[in-house]
């Protein structure tokens, strides 16, 4: 008898990189002989004036039909229906990043596994499940934090090396053509949405003046059309970010958008690929942290170089000398007056003297063919079903038992001035919570407990993003255990680095 599952899926089948994901699951399911029906996000129809008409008959059909035997959820897709017993009698939830309906997952004992993308994923739902009550001496859900997985993704172009022709896209223009003729250097973050133009406009206007500098070419950065819209926006009303100082900088350089940047409609992947391969590095200095980071790993596999703050799994993505510059300084973080000037200076002189990255990036291409396969996608997804089978894991520590450590998020923090930078928010901390970090860090709850600090301060730092709690496991010494670690091998110093959240650039 098959296995009747059900899919609430955000996305469709290569609309886009994470149906690409969906789909793959959606064939690996069919493969094992589950009998398999999909439902994808529905948006309110014309003409409803916001009333849920179409959604309550959605819903009604839903609860037509008989329970399934498993749902499987992306995080986008508890907006489709909340999990409960009457939709299905297992629930696996999966993300492709953690903006979805959090409190519908946070806590939720109806869910019997979590999927995560990456190790940087599984460390941060894990932490977030193990959220602290110390005056309670529990935490937000411990069976949860005990039901993380980690699936190992394939990149799309893997299978087909020109490019996934089933995602959307349009031909490269004809200006980038045009602006490659003319001897321009192009570099591309095309992600739209996603970018610090504070940030890469400061990168930019650095690199123009070191073009100029040396008569050089121009540099230019190709972007999503959307994106240099709304930069365009933003420098003629001043909204959503205060935009004086980028203003009065582009004055300053003798410079408009247009001589930084090149807007391009949104590409398929075989003109994206093109792109890539002409330009001579990637921008990914972004506010939004990445769950995976496709668009880096892309761009390495295709011998382009990316710079970028790290934030999210990019950091983590391949281990340092692999084609991702990691590149994060305390003036950056402290929003100081020509802090990517050494960056920009940076990036010139690798232009310059492309070899050293060049081998960087056949390096980083060897990695991720070896690593990011479907074969490995298979493997971890059948995993996850098969635990599925299975009772839920229960804990077999103890409140007291887990180990505080500085929280996956954290980018950056200076221990003298308390300043730190995380993929959460930025700030700074108290002097009461400066003094207590070294108190508490890599000790385990009970010795915290038994050291009876302050619970204002202490509170404070998980509140902030800074501290978070481990599983005696996964806060062991790297190399010790394989834990969710296990993209790249256990003695590589990548994997140290990373277990320890060293933050400093690369």
């Amino acid at each position: 008898m098959s296995t009747r599952t059900r899919l609430y899926l955000e996305a469709e089948p290569f609309q886009n990189a994470a149906g690409a994901i969906n789909a793959w699951m959606e064939e690996e399911l069919r493969a094992l002989g589950h009998d398999v029906e999909r439902f994808n996000r529905h948006y309110p129809n014309p003409g409803d004036s916001g009333i849920p008409v179409a959604n309550a008959r959605r819903v009604l059909a839903l609860h037509s039909r008989p329970a399934a035997d498993l749902a499987i959820y992306c995080d986008m897709g508890l907006g489709i229906r909340a999990p409960n017993r009457e939709l299905a009698r297992r629930t696996f939830v999966f993300f492709h990043g953690l903006h979805g309906h959090p409190a519908t997952w946070l806590g939720n004992p109806l869910i019997d596994l979590y999927g995560a993308l990456s190790p940087y994923m599984h460390d941060t739902i894990a932490s977030l499940l193990l959220t602290p009550d110390w005056s309670g001496r529990r935490c937000l859900d411990p069976r949860g934090a005990a039901n993380v997985s980690t699936m190992v993704p394939t990149l799309p172009c893997l299978e087909a090396p020109d490019g996934e022709g089933r995602l959307p896209g349009v031909e490269l223009p004809r200006t980038v053509q045009e602006a490659l003729d003319r001897g321009e250097v192009l570099g591309h973050a095309i992600q739209p949405g996603k970018a610090d133009w504070q940030a890469v406009c400061s990168i930019l206007l650095g690199l123009r003046a070191q073009a100029r500098e040396h008569g050089h070419p121009p540099v230019r950065l190709v972007v999503a059309a959307q994106d240099f819209a709304m930069l365009q926006h933003v420098l003629r009303f001043g909204f959503p970010f205060q935009a004086h100082a980028l203003a009065q900088a582009l004055q300053a350089a003798d410079a408009t958008l247009e001589d930084l940047l090149l807007p391009v409609p949104h590409l398929s992947q075989p003109a994206l690929f093109r792109l890539v391969r002409e330009a001579r590095f990637g921008l990914s200095y972004n506010v939004t942290p990445e769950p995976f980071g496709m668009y880096v790993l892309e761009s390495v596999l295709n011998g382009c170089p990316v710079y970028t703050n790290g934030a999210g799994n990019n950091r983590h993505a391949l281990p340092p000398g692999h084609g991702i510059q990691v590149h994060e300084t305390e003036a950056m973080a402290a929003g100081a007056p020509d802090a990517y000037a050494s960056l920009a200076a940076r990036i010139f002189q690798d232009v310059l003297a492309p070899a050293p990255l060049r081998e960087a990036c056949q390096r980083g291409s060897a990695l991720i063919r070896r690593t990011f396969t479907r074969a490995a996608f298979s493997s971890s997804f059948r995993a996850c079903l098969s635990r599925l089978k299975s009772d839920a894991a229960r804990p077999d520590w103890a409140f007291e038992d887990l180990v505080v450590r500085l929280s996956p998020t954290v980018r950056r923090l200076d221990a003298a001035s308390g300043r730190f930078r995380s993929d959460y928010r930025d700030d700074q901390l108290s002097e009461e919570e400066q003094a207590l970090l070294p108190q508490v860090l890599g000790k385990s709850a009970g010795d915290v407990l038994r050291g009876a600090p302050p619970l204002a301060p202490l509170e404070a730092l998980f509140d902030k993003g800074v501290l978070s709690l481990a599983t005696p496991e996964s806060a062991r010494p790297p190399g010790s255990t394989p834990g969710a670690w296990a993209w790249y091998p256990p003695d590589s110093a990548f994997l140290e680095s990373s277990l320890l959240r060293d933050p400093g650039p690369r």
